[in-house]
């Protein structure tokens, strides 16, 4: 059975922190104590860091960026595959930060290879570069979506891979599982900003996909469920909205919508098909979308309480 070990290390002035995770399988010649030494090497040397006056700052600072590129383990010299790999990673465990700030770093790197081929006049870019690259865009706005910070931007991402995925075969499978994912996170971003018919409209297009994708026995049981918590969840938050408002309200509109919200949220029940396989009942999207079922089922009570005293 694989054990994982970790250290956390505080830095200087609450100026932040770090955990080592090390799996005995990943890395068996490492020790704990030899970790903890890593670790601790690096705080001491922040701490002394902190204590110098600037100018010495200065010199340690170049002191030990040498080292650095001496040894050659800057994140710069990892190639694109190791570097997808910790993105994704980082963002299974919880991580967005670190993830988002790999995937950014990646997609510098796909854009360069674009780039060096516009400049050679070579105008022919790999299908699966320009993939790659989409699902990339795709990633960050997820993240964005997920940190609820700069979604505008996200926003203006998933627009450029809607244009990039234009240029592709739309009835191909490949695509139409593209499409719905960009549309989820577009949905997503639009959750993040509160703007719930925006969210409605995206979702309910990568609903859509979902269904055909099902009917062709293509699809991803847990994406599946987030695209229905988050339809779910934003109708419910849309009729709340609706009904907070002052002066006349649309009875009828705001009861057909609680029970569309409704049956999506409970589209999210894992004992449904799309069955999630044993193996990913702990994925961290999966709790996701069932946190949010729970808290969309919640309001959607709430709302309906609420409706009940406006028309007595």
């Amino acid at each position: 059975m694989e054990e994982e070990r970790k250290h956390h290390f505080e830095f200087p002035a609450e100026s932040g922190s770090f955990i080592i995770k090390l799996n005995n399988g990943r890395l068996p010649d490492v020790s704990d104590d030899e970790v903890y030494k890593i670790g601790k090497i690096i705080s001491d040397f922040l701490y002394g860091f902190f204590l110098e006056e600037q100018q010495t700052r200065e010199h340690y600072k170049n002191i030990f960026l040498t080292i650095l590129k001496d040894l050659s383990i800057s994140i710069q010299d990892k190639d694109l595959q190791s570097l997808l790999r910790f993105a994704k990673k980082t963002f299974q465990s919880g991580d967005f930060e670190s993830s988002l700030f790999i995937s950014e770093l990646v997609l510098a790197r796909l854009n360069k290879i674009i780039d060096r081929k516009i400049e050679n006049n070579d105008r022919f870019i790999d299908k699966e570069i320009i993939h790659l690259q989409i699902s990339t865009l795709n990633f960050i706005a997820y993240l964005l979506s997920k940190l609820e910070k700069n979604t505008e931007y996200g926003l203006k991402l998933i627009r450029i891979a809607h244009n990039l995925l234009k240029g592709f075969d739309e009835n191909s499978m490949e695509t139409k599982e593209i499409k719905a994912s960009l549309l989820d996170t577009e949905g997503a971003l639009y959750i993040a900003r509160g703007q719930w018919k925006k969210a409605i409209e995206a979702l309910t297009k990568a609903h859509q996909e979902d269904l055909d994708l099902l009917t062709k026995g293509s699809i991803d049981a847990i994406g599946f469920r987030v695209t229905c918590s988050n339809l779910g969840y934003a109708m419910t938050n849309l009729c709340k909205e609706m009904l907070d408002k002052e002066g006349k309200i649309n009875i009828h509109e705001i009861e057909h919508t609680l029970n569309k919200a409704k049956v999506y949220l409970m589209m999210v029940k894992v004992d449904k098909p799309p069955v999630v396989p044993e193996n990913r009942l702990k994925d961290l999207e999966l709790l996701f979308a069932l946190k949010r079922m729970k808290k969309g089922m919640e309001l959607c009570e709430e709302v309906r309480s609420k409706l009940q005293k406006r028309l007595i």
